[in-house]
This record gives C-alpha cells, sequence and structure tokens, in this order.
C-alpha cells in the first residue's frame, strides 16, 4: 500500500560565494538539458525553477542574543558556475562570504509526522572550499510564522556541518509531557560529510518503529534507534537518588577495626632505627682519607681588576681533586648504612571483621517525579516549512533526477582536471655523465689541436698548453698503429711468400715422419694419426 509519508526537500543547497570563479576550463563535453521532474503529492516538491525564487523568504532577523548582529547574508536562484553537470540547471545559491545566512519557504500544506514517519531528502554542492560553516536544513515546527533565525522552533535539523569537527548533524526537538519544556537530543558518534564540489545526496528516513537511516548519496551511513543512540536520551530513569536521605549516626561502615585483645610484645622496639652502620665494612685500599675532594686552580690568576678592598679578600676557583681520579675515594671515609635487622616500627593491632558493619552506605533510589516513557518517538512536532514525498519516490527521485548528474558532473571534473605536467626526461647516472663530459673533452681537445695545427702548424699546435699534451698523445697513437699496420702487412707478405716457394725433394717425407714433433701444424697431425692407424692395423692382423 503507498501511503504519503515522505517528507522531502529533493534540491540543490548550495553553497557558493561572491568571489570570482576564475578561468575555470571549460568541459569540451556536451551537456545534458535539464528536464523538470514532476513529482505526484508532494507538500514540497523543489527543483528551482524560474518560479521559485517567489516562495523563498530571505531572514534578515537579528540572530538571538547578539545585539546588532543580523542575517544580512544573500542568496540567489542560478545556474551553477563550478563543475555543473546539467546544462540550465539551477540552484539555491549562498552569495555573501563570512556573513549569517537564513532562508525558509513555507510548505502547502503543514505536514504530521506521526501518521507514518518521514523521509527528508535534499542535495549540497560545495562551489567553494568551506572553511566554516554549516549547509544543514532545519524542518521548523508548526505554527511557523515570521522571519525565520537560530530562535526559530524547529523539529528536526538534519544535513553537513563543518566547524571544527566536520559531521553530519541529526538532531530533534522533543517536548516533555510533564513539564512542557523542549529538549534538543543529538545522534551519538554522526558520520562524516564529503568535502569536494560534487553534488551530494542527503537522506534521512525515519519509520514508525522508531529506528532512521541516514543517507549519503543514496548509501547508507548510519542506522539506529531514537531511542538508544541520541544524547542525552529521550525518556528519563525510573528512578533517582533522593537528595534528602541522609545517613544515620549509628550507621557503621568501617569492614575491619583493630583487634582490641592484641597486645604489643615485650620485645617490639618502636625506637629502634631503620639503617645502622656496617660494622662489617672495611675502608677500601688506597683510600686518600687526607686528601680534599676539592682543591684551589693551579693556573688560576687574580684578575687584574680585582680590588681587595672592595671586592674582598681573592681567592682562586674550586676544582675536582686530580689525585682523587685514580683513587677509590678521598676524605673522611665513613662506614656504609645498611637496614637494621631489628627494625619493627610502630606498633598496631591486627585488623578484624567489624561485628557492627553493616556495608557501604548509599542514599536510597526513589520514584523520578519527572519519569515519562514515550515509545513513539517517530511522532515528532508537526512540520510548517519544507515538504515530503514517499519513501519509495525518494530513492526514485535518486535514481532519475540525482544520479544523472553526478555522473555528468563527474565527466566535466575529469574534463576540467589540470593535465599533469610530462615526465622528466631519464638523467643519465653519474657514471654515464662523467664519460660523457670527457667524451665531449677530447673532441673539444681533438677540434682545437686541428685548427691550431692548420693555422700556426704541428710544432705550435704541440706547444699549446690546452691541448699540446693530448695533440702528443695522439701523434704517438697514430704512429702506434701505423707501425702496427706495417707489421701486419710485413707478415702477410712473408707468409704468401713462403707459400708460393718450391720446395726441396724429400720434403714432404721428412714432416710426415716427424709427426709428433710437428703437432703444431696441420700437416704434422694428419701424418701423425696414419702412422697410428697403421700400427693398429698390423696388430690387428696379428
Amino acid at each position: 500500500m503507498t501511503r504519503l509519508n515522505l517528507l522531502m526537500l529533493a534540491a540543490l543547497t548550495v553553497l557558493s560565494s561572491n568571489r570570482a570563479m576564475g578561468d575555470e576550463a571549460k568541459p569540451t563535453i556536451k551537456l545534458p538539458a535539464f528536464e523538470p521532474y514532476a513529482v505526484d503529492g508532494a507538500a514540497m516538491w523543489e527543483q528551482f525553477t524560474d518560479s521559485s525564487a517567489s516562495r523563498w523568504r530571505r531572514s534578515q532577523a537579528e540572530k538571538k542574543g547578539e545585539e546588532g548582529l543580523r542575517y544580512d547574508g544573500e542568496w540567489e536562484v542560478e545556474e551553477l558556475t563550478k563543475l555543473a553537470g546539467i546544462e540550465g540547471d539551477k540552484a539555491l545559491v549562498v552569495k555573501s562570504e563570512a556573513r549569517h545566512h537564513a532562508i525558509s519557504a513555507k510548505l502547502d500544506k503543514t505536514f504530521d509526522p506521526a501518521t507514518d514517519g518521514m523521509v527528508f531528502q535534499y542535495e549540497v554542492k560545495l562551489q567553494e572550499s568551506l572553511g566554516c560553516g554549516g549547509a544543514y536544513a532545519k524542518l521548523l515546527t508548526t505554527p511557523f510564522a515570521g522571519e525565520f533565525s537560530d530562535a526559530t522552533p524547529y523539529t528536526i535539523m538534519f544535513g553537513p556541518d563543518k566547524c571544527g569537527e566536520s559531521k553530519i548533524h541529526l538532531i530533534f526537538r522533543h517536548k516533555n509531557p510533564i513539564t512542557g519544556e523542549y529538549t534538543e537530543h543529538h545522534l551519538d558518534q554522526p558520520p562524516m560529510p564529503p568535502v569536494d564540489h560534487l553534488s551530494h545526496l542527503y537522506t534521512l528516513v525515519i519509520h514508525p518503529n522508531n529506528t532512521f537511516n541516514m543517507l549519503v548519496d543514496n548509501v547508507e551511513k548510519r542506522t539506529g534507534s531514537l531511542l538508544a543512540d541520541f544524547v542525552p536520551p529521550v525518556n528519563p530513569p525510573k528512578e533517582i537518588v533522593d537528595e534528602n536521605d541522609k545517613k544515620p549516626e549509628d550507621w557503621v561502615d568501617d569492614a575491619e577495626i583493630p583487634d582490641p585483645k592484641a597486645r604489643k610484645p615485650e620485645d617490639w622496639d618502636e625506637d629502634a632505627p631503620l639503617l645502622i652502620p656496617d660494622e662489617e665494612a672495611e675502608k677500601p685500599k688506597g683510600w686518600l682519607e687526607d686528601e680534599p675532594l676539592m682543591v684551589p686552580a693551579p693556573d688560576a690568576e687574580k684578575p687584574a681588576d680585582w680590588d681587595d678592598e672592595e671586592d674582598g679578600d681573592w681567592s682562586p676557583p674550586l676544582v675536582p681533586n686530580p689525585k682523587c681520579e685514580d683513587a677509590p675515594g678521598c676524605g673522611p671515609w665513613e662506614r656504609p648504612m645498611k637496614r637494621n635487622p631489628e627494625f619493627k616500627g610502630q606498633w598496631s593491632a591486627p585488623l578484624i571483621e567489624n561485628p557492627l558493619y553493616k556495608g557501604q552506605w548509599a542514599p536510597r533510589n526513589i520514584p523520578n517525579p519527572a519519569f515519562f516513557e514515550d515509545l513513539e518517538l517517530y511522532k515528532l512536532n508537526k512540520i510548517d516549512a519544507v515538504g515530503f514525498e514517499l519513501a519509495d519516490v525518494a530513492s526514485q527521485i535518486a535514481k532519475d533526477v540525482w544520479a544523472p548528474k553526478l555522473a555528468s558532473e563527474n565527466e566535466v571534473e575529469v574534463a576540467t582536471r589540470p593535465k599533469p605536467p610530462p615526465a622528466p626526461k631519464p638523467q643519465m647516472p653519474p657514471v654515464l655523465d662523467m664519460f660523457k663530459a670527457r667524451f665531449v673533452e677530447v673532441i673539444d681537445s681533438i677540434h682545437a689541436f686541428y685548427e691550431e695545427f692548420t693555422n700556426e702548424g704541428i710544432i705550435s699546435a704541440l706547444r699549446n698548453e690546452r691541448h699540446g699534451a693530448f695533440g702528443i698523445l695522439m701523434l704517438a697513437a697514430g704512429l702506434s698503429w701505423m707501425m702496427w699496420n706495417i707489421v701486419l702487412v710485413f707478415g702477410f707478405v712473408s707468409r704468401i711468400w713462403r707459400e708460393t716457394t718450391p720446395r726441396a725433394p724429400g720434403a714432404g717425407a721428412a714432416a710426415a715422419g716427424s709427426g709428433d714433433a710437428a703437432e703444431g701444424s696441420s700437416t704434422g697431425r694428419a701424418a701423425a694419426a696414419a702412422t697410428t692407424a697403421t700400427k693398429r692395423s698390423a696388430k690387428k692382423s696379428e
């Protein structure tokens, strides 16, 4: 069964300031256009269209107890300027910086939470970083008339606040049915709100079983009981301490007393000292009994401006006696003290159970004359300002209105996010840097040497202090390279000449016969292998 049990301000309460927004990068993505969303049966459904400004009344009342301090902050219904996710989407925007703001709008009809509980839901968007301020809403108690201020009675206060400790307030006012006085009851351990520049949805649901749910962005952040999770508790204790109750004069609350039959032993010496000299102790060997611990400084001199008549007789400052540094001690020796085995201290009778003991006295409890038990706390005071809707409708609104807006804002935030600086070029390790510097020096020296060699001649180039030594090394390296090439060419020519010169007869046989001695040549190794094979064959035939 569908019931009208949703109190709702499903709108944007946007915190901003009158500061310039700066040259914020415009998003390159195409934003979806604003489309009005219809909600049937709501006491108040607000999307801040062009006709909304007339229903909201800006307060200019004076703050309670602060003479001359008024609610003079300005409000405007205008399009968003920071991370707008919907083209043409408007909000109720705070326009004044560091001032007190208050604004209200009456419901189309009074809402009574006693019917089926309630749901209260609205959006908050921080267009500027919030230093100290609130973005909470108050559901104002019936009857509401006049200007809204901190003195206006409210039924529920709900929403984010950042001033010192950041928290999501949940406070309800309850009327004592006996005294008629109202008390504010604060949620114990409230959750923390988000603090970015995106639109966030705050939802409060109060059920007819006295439980509540607090959601942020359609995610549950806190749940609990109106009876158990608020400070101070709504229902007072059934009994209280009787302040007029007095302890009887004959009341005995000493559990133990000294034993009246106990007597001090005859050998008990109360005058025996706790410590006595150790008669077994002996003076350590090497103890310098005649040497003082401090002696006059030997190198001290009387100051030149010292006047004995005005300053008195001068004496050098004292310093530790150097003779005592290696000795076990200096000065008169005294026996060390030890605990006296005969010490017993003051005698007192041992304690025994008190036969007259009645226990620890405490004033009695009496019925609390102010006791009441309200088990239907969800039946809060009727509300005149802001509106209501169905609980399932609240979830649908979050899905149809808030969720697409947040998705679009996230795209804008990504599109306008400052591009990260390019990654720095990888730097060479110190060793590679050193080799690079040396290589550059070598190239520079070669160029300089060549320049002077071309213009001034080889002698001048070699004598130059800057690159002469390097030129000599270069010349020596060049000559060495040339000599090495001459040696290689000479060896190559010699080998060709040997291979092309005809040999004398019998040279091959001699080479074959000397296989073992000629293992360094391929011909000698082949001959040796052939001889070995011949010997093995002959042995097999035998």
